[in-house]
């Protein structure tokens, strides 16, 4: 448009001669002169064009100002995304400083508003539950990528944990533990057990189960000091959640699939409780796929002692009260991996026969096996109960 040009040769005017606050006011006009989604999608462009110049020139403070007003500008118009516009939105990212001084700390990262904008204006343009709740993946794809690139690891793993792309997060969590002090002997054998059962966990906790399968599987094969599939000999805390796995995607009745999560949270009791994190971990998923109540602060678990006394939590079988939704997938090829190891088929005698896998490449007197009239029971419930008996409500997963 005619008015938009002439505002875009009168900056690029002002940048050429060095006058950066008469080319942050233009900018801020064209944003004023925006009057529907027409003229939005023209501004956009003008003041993306405008930051990177900007970039070019280290003019940092004003690379996050006309930023800042990009991301308003897309709240306001309720911008529909595009290639185009992720495109934009990452280049922008990564131009932006964390900070302007050498005394400015990562707590105050000046990006915070910028990346809360785009956020809420991800979530108010979605038409699907999941990404009004959490975000667009495509997008924490995006930020977890220059985060790697900016070193700032800790904040790429969590927006990689709601990007939906296990592959890649499988790549980055193996490279991560590979370039602790600089040499791929550091990690131990306990090191990368306890980040990927970690990651895993805090996958379900956001209701992704078939993103934590399917990266469970590509993590333990490609990690150089894992190199295994399922059962994994030495591995305790990767077993536990391989069979939590199966557990959760058991076509059972809602009884018995809460005995064999009791079965299973008792008997690794022992490894699970060695990390505070794990125990919250498992405890939040306890929550939200068997509506447990959250377990009070240094209580033991006693799942399945409470089950055998016929203490069922509250509205058994009820879905959580987030609304996730499962309208949406993941690229075929780490669905399809998932689905290999844990078809939609799974049975009780499944669950069975990979706990004694388990057991087999476990040292003696690690876990801590129910008693025997506690097996029993389990046994009795297993023989009792029929899938057909009892329709499980299962929770909603994000699938996306």
């Amino acid at each position: 448009m005619a008015k938009f040009l002439k505002l875009k040769t009168k900056a690029s005017a002002a940048i050429a001669e060095g006058n950066t606050y008469e080319a942050l006011q233009i900018f801020r006009t064209v944003r004023n002169r925006c009057k529907d989604a027409a003229h939005a999608a023209e501004c956009l462009n003008m003041l993306h064009d405008g930051a990177v110049l900007f970039g070019k020139n280290k003019e940092e403070t004003t690379v996050l100002d006309i930023a800042e007003v990009y991301a308003e500008t897309l709240n306001a118009f309720n911008v529909e995304p595009s290639e185009l516009i992720y495109n934009q939105i990452k280049e922008l990212f990564s131009l932006l400083p964390s900070n302007v001084s050498q005394s400015n700390t990562e707590s105050s990262d000046l990006r915070l508003n910028f990346v809360n904008t785009i956020f809420k204006w991800s979530k108010a343009v979605s038409t699907r539950s999941f990404r009004k709740l959490r975000g667009d993946p495509r997008l924490h794809r995006d930020f977890a990528d220059v985060y790697v690139e900016q070193g700032n690891n800790s904040t790429a793993k969590l927006h990689f944990l709601l990007a939906n792309d296990p592959d890649a997060l499988s790549k980055f969590l193996i490279a991560y533990d590979l370039a602790q002090d600089g040499r791929d002997d550091h990690v131990s054998l306990a090191d990368s057990d306890l980040h990927g059962a970690q990651t895993a966990l805090q996958l379900l906790t956001y209701k992704k189960l078939r993103v934590a399968q399917a990266f469970l599987v590509k993590y333990t094969v490609d990690h150089p000091k894992i190199k295994s599939s399922f059962p994994y000999g030495g591995r305790p805390l990767l077993n536990f959640v391989f069979l939590l796995f199966t557990v959760l995607s058991e076509k059972s009745s809602f009884s018995l699939k809460f005995a064999h999560f009791g079965y299973l949270v008792e008997k690794y009791s022992p490894v699970i409780t060695a990390e505070c994190e794990y125990k919250g971990l498992v405890d939040k998923v306890g929550q939200i796929y068997f509506n447990l109540p959250a377990r009070e602060s240094g209580g033991s678990f006693g799942l399945l002692s409470g089950l055998l006394k016929g203490l069922m939590p509250q509205n058994a079988g009820a879905s959580a009260t987030e609304a996730y939704s499962a309208d949406e997938a993941m690229d075929p090829a780490p669905t399809k991996r998932a689905l290999t190891v844990w078809p939609v088929n799974i049975r009780s005698g499944d669950f069975a026969a990979q706990n004694a896998a388990a057991d087999k490449v476990t040292a003696p007197g690690l876990l801590k096996e129910p008693q025997q009239e506690e097996r029993a029971a389990l046994t009795e419930e297993d023989d009792f109960h029929d899938a057909r008996e009892e329709v499980p409500q299962t929770v909603e997963m994000d699938l996306d």
